[in-house]
């Protein structure tokens, strides 16, 4: 897995430099003078709408192509977008929606990187350690989750926009040159010509086989539509009451959840049933959600917050690890495009329509009684963004109980054991045959030395 560690850290290097700039970018939209929640909810719609439309796409050629490549073209391209907003930013020209445009490209971008990645852990890493590494993967992630919350409003400060963007040129640049430089791991492709609508009735026919994966797909798509109400709102929340650095604070501790479920699933040696126990993460971390308004300060969101997180990060790794078990290596792209079309396309729209959300019930929760109004810091923005909260967390605690319940949802987990038992099967027989080959080479040396 030494090459899986290499390739795991570039792209994290590369990840640092963008996370950096959107957190930043973030700030200084909401910091416009008559900010609007709307712009900013729209600005994270595009930064995933497009590659989200595009997925089906992109997972066909990336079953097709050099993985390489994509990784190195599609980090360029993200480069060059994050150095048109620094050109516009020095000039004094840029604007919300040159943000919401260079967006928009780089999360295509950054979805032919990241699928080549995810497809190439089938040759890096073994079935048996994919929770392990999916784990470790996300553990990175919280690592830098952590440290941006904490290093961008210093450098926000102290060293101006415009050196933000040159950090994020640097972390592209470094990766791709090493990129450029290694030998790159061989992974199994498809021959098949390109053709949208052959690998459409692929997927279709995979999923249709194993009826149980329609509905986990529908059971995903509503979650990620409720958590992605939570997750653009929680931002605009804290800042409704409290300063950059109060964000600063709570998003450096909820983070700290990435790594602690990261570190729970990486230190997993035998796995049973993935997705009950996804069903009962989404249970619990639906509870919480709808318990944010009982702590709605520094101290309560951050611990809250970092508890729902560990849970969505054990579902999200179990989940990922699952996908990459069951299905074929020269399907996985295409498989893994449809996917995120067909359950990426929730959090997009949540986003584009959370910030329409709140500000349409801002102003209804006027007419709310003083008490309800004044139980809450901040203006009528935090208690409109509470409501969703609360709504958000109970209707995930309900559609994870009910499927929890359904029979082809249970079923998936004896798919997902027969696989792990044939895949444990193969890697026997290959180490059997591993051992008759060194066996053979040794009696062929030790005949040659006799007759010598």
């Amino acid at each position: 897995m030494k090459k899986y560690f290499l390739y795991l850290g570039l792209i994290m290097f590369s990840l640092l430099g963008t996370e950096l700039t959107d957190f930043c970018l973030g700030v200084w939209v909401l910091k416009q003078p008559n900010p609007s929640i709307t712009s900013y909810s729209f600005i994270w719609f595009f930064e995933e709408a497009p590659a989200v439309l595009l997925a089906p796409f992109i997972g066909s050629l990336v079953d097709r192509w050099s993985k390489k490549k994509m990784i190195i073209y599609g980090q360029v391209v993200a480069g060059i977008g994050t150095l048109i907003l620094m050109l516009l930013y020095n000039s004094g020209e840029l604007k919300p929606w040159h943000i919401m445009i260079v967006s928009g490209i780089g999360s295509i971008a950054s979805m032919f990187v990241f699928t080549a990645f995810y497809v190439a852990t089938t040759a890096l890493v073994p079935k048996s350690k994919l929770v392990n590494a999916q784990g470790i993967s996300l553990g990175l992630f919280g690592l830098i989750n952590v440290g941006v919350p904490m290093a961008a409003p210093a450098l926000y400060r102290l060293m101006g926009m415009d050196k933000v963007f040159l950090i994020d040129i640097v972390t592209f640049s470094v990766a791709i040159l090493v990129f450029f430089m290694i030998q790159f791991v061989v992974v199994e492709k498809t021959e098949e010509k390109f053709n949208m609508k052959n690998d459409w009735k692929l997927v279709k026919g995979f999923l249709v086989e194993r009826q149980g994966l329609i509905k986990l797909l529908a059971f995903f798509f509503i979650i990620h539509f409720l958590i992605g109400l939570v997750q653009v709102l929680f931002t605009p929340l804290i800042l409704d009451f409290a300063d950059e650095y109060a964000v600063s604070t709570i998003m450096t501790i909820v983070s700290l959840g990435m790594i602690v479920g990261a570190l729970i699933m990486g230190g997993v040696k035998k796995f049973k049933k993935p997705i009950q126990k996804i069903m009962f993460a989404n249970i619990f971390a639906g509870i919480l959600i709808a318990c944010l308004w009982t702590s709605v300060n520094t101290y309560g969101l951050a611990i809250l917050g970092m508890s729902i997180i560990i849970l969505f990060t054990i579902s999200d790794v179990i989940n990922e690890a699952f996908y990459l078990a069951i299905a074929p290596v020269k399907l996985i792209g295409r498989l893994g495009g449809f996917e995120e079309l067909l359950v990426g396309a929730a959090g997009p729209l949540a986003f584009l329509l959370s910030g329409v959300l709140v500000d349409t019930l801002k102003n209804m929760v006027t007419a709310f009684p003083k008490t309800v109004v004044n139980y809450f810091p901040g203006t009528s923005v935090t208690l409109a963004i509470i409501i969703v909260f609360t709504v958000s967390g109970v209707l995930l605690f309900l559609i994870s109980l009910w499927f929890s319940r359904t029979k082809s949802i249970k079923n998936l987990d004896l798919m997902y054991d027969i696989e792990m038992d044939k895949s444990s099967q193969k890697n026997n027989e290959d180490k059997i045959k591993k051992e008759n080959q060194n066996i053979d080479k040794e009696k062929e040396v030790a005949f040659a030395n006799t007759l010598d």
